[in-house]
């Protein structure tokens, strides 16, 4: 991958919810056209080839008739990281990671692409995010304990309610807001990272280790060695997510994988 562009984009799908992915495809070039500069979209399948995904080139060129884009298919499934590590030999000034269930304000790349401008000491990117339920996302994190992990994810309601300090702290609640540009939080969670390319590859991409989950707290950390990550509310999102527990037992298993992975490199904390 060595087209030349202002802006490339990674987007990595699997088994993909096609009425999400038409969202996210016509918001991300309603974004892009109100930006208006030169970009190149890589779109990366990690679904099995006996799962008809529906995706095609043909399909995402009826979303994109004047944005250059490349879309590949992988033989198997090789992870999110490591699927969105086959854009790092981009030629670019900014690299941007999105997931496939997210909306993109007409403005957040344009806005993105100034306060960059502006901002020479910035190498990293998050928005400012909501749920589909207008619900603030809270994407800047403190680092995580063993015990905020399993609450958040898998914990009933009454016991959020119990350990309701504990997580609000954890979400930077009180630090972070819909109106200020917050510098360098612990970690960002990884729906739409928007990255100095020159970052992006210092930091050589995802860590292949995890397969799913965590590798975004674990890459903004290591972005932090190369540059200052900032929290830009005028770059705003939607994002459907959802917690591992919801999606059954295999991504319960992912999870727990992941989350042992990132304790063991960086740091345990227990409570």
């Amino acid at each position: 991958m060595n087209n030349v562009a202002e802006l490339t984009i990674s987007l990595v799908v699997y088994k993909p919810e096609l009425n999400q992915l038409n969202d996210t495809l016509t918001s991300l070039v309603t974004s892009l056209d109100n930006a208006g500069s030169i970009y190149h979209l890589y779109v990366i399948d990690n679904s099995p080839d006996e799962y008809q995904s529906g995706l095609s080139t043909e399909y995402i060129g009826r979303y994109f008739k004047h944005v250059d884009f490349t879309y590949s298919k992988n033989a198997t499934n090789v992870g999110f990281g490591s699927a969105h590590n086959q854009a790092l030999d981009v030629q670019s000034d900014y690299h941007l990671i999105i997931n496939p269930d997210l909306i993109i304000s007409r403005d957040a790349i344009v806005n993105a692409i100034q306060f960059m401008h502006n901002n020479s000491r910035c190498g990293l990117i998050t928005p400012y995010a909501k749920w589909t339920d207008g619900t603030v996302q809270r994407l800047c994190k403190e680092y995580p304990s063993v015990l905020v992990l399993l609450l958040r994810g898998f914990a009933p309601a009454f016991m959020k309610k119990i350990f309701y300090k504990l997580l609000k702290n954890y979400e930077m609640v009180d630090v972070i807001n819909s109106n200020e540009v917050y510098w360098n939080p612990p970690m960002v969670s990884g729906c739409f990272m928007f990255f100095k390319t020159d970052v992006w590859k210092k930091c050589q991409g995802f860590d292949r280790r995890y397969f799913l989950y965590f590798e975004d707290f674990d890459l903004s950390i290591r972005a932090k060695q190369f540059c200052d990550i900032a929290y830009v509310p005028s770059v705003e999102v939607i994002h459907h997510g959802g917690y591992a527990a919801r999606k059954g037992l295999k991504h319960i298993i992912l999870f727990f994988r992941s989350m042992i992975s990132f304790f063991r490199i960086h740091h345990w904390r227990w409570f």
